[in-house]
């Protein structure tokens, strides 16, 4: 590209030249005055709107009046018949300034650890490798490369840590608990039939040798601690912590018997609106849904699972962005954000999954056109 660009320049430049100096020659008219005081032959042309001035007071004073900004949209559409050398040229230097803010990102990247470079191939190109299990250039930590490890060794489950900027990576609390090996997730919960409210929430700390559908049956049983802690809390102990009036208290039954306690912090008014809508359908009755990853965007797939068998069970060789979400409905989704859903009775390896989706897609687009 870069060649075809000096090429292009050569080529242009001297057209841009024989116009310049054809209009040094033309008359003076109302077209070459200054747009801004009407008064004096403009010298100069304004990059963001292409006004035509005459001083640097004249060429404020458009900034001022018509809040431009005096800068050129580089990635604004031009007509191919308005295509001329100035416009060359500016397309031109964007593509320099292109090149070397790669090459300082690349740069930087390489003396902060975050990626290594490849030998020159063929093409003379360099090319980054990433040092973790996530999108390019995310460096993980030595927690964060034990839960990788350990998850995609005895669980079968693969994690991607997103960058440290991203609210969703802010929420991960997901540990490894090495003494019982298992997982310990942050488990977000999403209810996409309820518009009338933000219909998800987050939880913090569920074992995932626990069920989904244990954790669902316990909170539409039970009721938010209103609890409050006395007027004298203080006590030899010191003083009490004042409980959370929106949190709800269980104990969740784990594969080998055992009972964990657990704050369930699903909001008390979404817990309403659950309430009145999902009370009276039995949990295995409902749909439970995972997202399949590493697919197209218009091409939703979602596996179901089962919410009666531990998590760890449900989540075996598939890729999990941070942490988990469960999508809940009434009844099995069509349409997400436009397009159709493919939906698989089982999870399955991701190497199947594109193939199952599209092998699904096909089948629904067969079944609309007859």
């Amino acid at each position: 590209m870069r060649h075809t660009c000096e090429a292009l320049a050569v080529a242009y430049i001297e057209d841009y030249t024989y116009h310049t100096r054809m209009a040094e020659t033309e008359p003076q008219t109302v077209a070459t005055l200054c747009e801004q005081c009407q008064k004096v032959p403009a010298k100069y042309k304004c990059p963001g709107c292409l006004v035509r001035t005459c001083s640097l007071a004249c060429s404020k004073t458009h900034k001022s009046e018509a809040n431009c900004s005096g800068q050129r949209d580089k990635a604004v559409f031009v007509k191919r018949a308005d295509y001329d050398a100035n416009t060359m040229m500016s397309d031109y230097g964007f593509l320099q300034d292109l090149t070397r803010d790669h090459a300082l990102l690349l740069r930087d990247a390489q003396e902060q650890g975050v990626a290594q470079v490849k030998p020159k191939g063929r093409a003379g190109q360099n090319s980054m490798v990433s040092h973790s299990d996530g999108p390019p250039n995310v460096p993980l930590d030595r927690s964060q490369r034990n839960i990788v490890s350990r998850a995609k060794e005895q669980r079968q489950v693969m994690i991607r840590y997103m960058s440290p900027g991203i609210k969703r990576h802010q929420q991960n609390k997901t540990i490894w608990v090495s003494s019982k090996s298992r997982l310990i997730w942050t488990l977000e919960i999403a209810i996409p039939e309820i518009t009338e409210l933000p219909n998800k929430w987050i939880e913090n700390g569920f074992h995932d040798v626990c069920q989904v559908g244990n954790l669902w049956s316990g909170i539409l049983s039970e009721q938010p601690n209103a609890s409050e802690p006395k007027a004298d809390g203080d006590d030899e102990k010191g003083p009490r912590k004042r409980a959370r009036t929106d949190e709800v208290r269980l104990q969740l039954l784990s594969d080998d018997g055992n009972k964990y306690p657990f704050k369930s912090s699903v909001p008390a008014e979404l817990l309403q609106v659950i309430k009145q809508k999902f009370s009276n359908i039995p949990v295995e009755d409902l749909v439970w849904l995972i997202r399949i990853q590493n697919l197209p965007a218009n091409k939703p797939t979602f596996c179901k699972i089962d919410p009666l068998q531990p998590l760890y069970t449900q989540l075996r060789y598939q890729t999990v962005l941070e942490f988990p979400t469960v999508y809940v409905y009434s009844q099995e989704p069509t349409i997400w954000d436009g397009y159709a859903v493919a939906v698989q009775e089982h999870c399955v390896a991701e190497n199947d999954t594109e193939d199952i989706a599209i092998a699904a897609n096909s089948d629904k687009d067969a079944a609309n056109v007859e």
